[in-house]
């Protein structure tokens, strides 16, 4: 039998019409977030994200420029879920202090149950600045993490924790640097797990309350 022509967008109803170009632009972020695991950006292509996304290269650029623009993509949407993740955690605590922690847990468990993630995260860190992005790109990014930084600051406020502030970014920092260290297989070296580092430093700055 003939292989059947995908429908063209502008042939559809309007709300067949944006639910198609969602499914495409999803398609698409999915196959890319692969290619960049896999490749990193500096080797990645929008052939070869074309390829994994099972279209050509042209059907990618009414939905983006250049594989800067998708890896973008790619990194909002992980931190759209993170964000999400982190406020379904702290809605199930009872208490302001509970909340606080189970927010910074809830930002160490993502990223170890999504180890991919992070690691594109911290790919664009290389040297002394990021790599990759346009500026326009590097500024939603950087929103988007002063947002969540801003959610788990205040979490800490409302636990009454004398310095929020550095509660949550040395949250943020310990579980990055644990998982890092599991990534490589360095943990060993430290003789505790990351889990483990990450309860040692919460139980520390939760123990006044």
């Amino acid at each position: 039998m003939p292989r059947q022509r995908a429908p063209k967008v502008q042939d559809l109803a309007p709300e067949r019409a944006g639910a198609l170009r969602a499914e495409r632009r999803a398609a698409i972020i999915e196959a890319a977030k692969n290619v960049f695991t896999r490749d990193g950006l500096d080797k990645a292509s929008m052939r070869t994200i074309a390829k994994q996304a099972d279209c050509t290269t042209g059907a990618i650029y009414p939905y983006f420029q250049g594989k800067e623009e998708i890896y973008g993509a790619v990194l909002t949407e992980s931190l759209d879920l993170l964000q999400d993740y982190i406020r379904t955690s702290m809605a199930a605590a009872e208490t302001p202090p509970a909340r606080a922690r189970a927010g910074l847990a809830a930002f160490h468990d993502y990223y170890r149950d999504r180890p991919d993630e992070l690691a594109l995260g911290l790919y664009l860190f290389q040297g002394l600045g990021p790599n990759g992005l346009t500026k326009e790109l590097d500024r939603a990014l950087n929103a988007q993490l002063a947002e969540l930084f801003s959610t788990l600051t205040g979490a800490c406020r409302e636990a009454g924790l004398p310095d929020p502030a550095s509660t949550a970014g040395g949250g943020i920092a310990q579980a990055v640097g644990a998982l890092v260290l599991e990534r490589t297989g360095r943990i060993k070296l430290v003789g505790q797990s990351s889990p483990e580092l990450m309860r040692a430093y919460l139980d520390r700055a939760f123990s006044d309350l």
